[in-house]
């Protein structure tokens, strides 16, 4: 009951938002203005704290002006229940799984999709981080169907930061977002775990890149948060 409360006033609270949101431009590279009008063949990610910031963009451009049928790929926490909530009132319908939880047999159900035309979406360092730090999943579903991955993110001129583990921005009302959608990355056909993790890094990079954080930034925020949660559970000195 809590979990569907929370996700009625997410929902109503960001479509209020989205509603007085004015986007000034989306850059789309040739490349991957091609793969959208094929309308399958790729793969989509994004980081976990952009969520906020691309619901209705995510709904909007892919799914209503390219026709595509959208999967993101969410939890089997709590925290995977109230955005598998939001983000089925935008038209969307998530897949639920995790690399703790589910996680094989996610992946395998989205590669079945993938081949019959849907769209997953994945946040690789989803569901709890630590942040910006990419999982293997995607990768290996990268590897597995052959299609390239588009990662993209949006920049809002005001919004307010949430002190959780991957510090979520959340737009304010009457900003201004501008909209990024990357070249395609290609994963090749991978053997063993060392591949795995190599093309695993050079992809961590590359969205570290597009939004443009170095490692060391995101290094130092992944120790504020650590820190920030070692202070939390100290006992409090009377």
């Amino acid at each position: 009951m809590k979990i569907a409360i929370s996700s009625f006033i997410a929902t109503i609270i960001l479509k209020i938002i989205y509603m007085t949101v004015r986007w000034t431009k989306i850059h789309v590279p040739p490349k991957s203005e091609e793969l959208l009008l094929q309308k399958r063949g790729f793969v989509l990610a994004l980081w976990h704290n952009q969520i906020p910031f691309i619901i209705d963009f995510t709904y909007k451009f892919y799914v209503k002006r390219f026709g595509l049928e959208v999967i993101p790929m969410a939890s089997q926490s709590k925290d995977g229940e109230l955005v598998t909530r939001v983000i089925a009132h935008f038209g969307m319908r998530p897949k639920r799984g995790s690399s703790k939880r589910g996680g094989a047999a996610a992946l395998k159900a989205l590669v079945q999709d993938a081949k019959k035309g849907s769209i997953s979406l994945i946040t690789p360092d989803g569901p709890t981080g630590p942040v910006y730090t990419l999982k293997p999943g995607i990768i290996q579903l990268a590897s597995m169907t052959g299609f390239p991955i588009l990662s993209y993110y949006a920049k809002y001129d005001h919004y307010k930061i949430v002190q959780s583990w991957d510090r979520t921005p959340v737009p304010k009302l009457f900003s201004k977002a501008e909209f990024f959608i990357s070249e395609p990355f290609y994963v090749p056909k991978l053997k063993g775990e060392k591949e795995l993790e190599l093309w695993r890094k050079k992809f961590e990079t590359f969205m570290l890149d597009q939004v443009g954080i170095s490692q060391l930034e995101a290094e130092n925020l992944r120790e504020e948060v650590r820190l920030s949660l070692e202070a939390k559970r100290k006992p409090k000195k009377n």
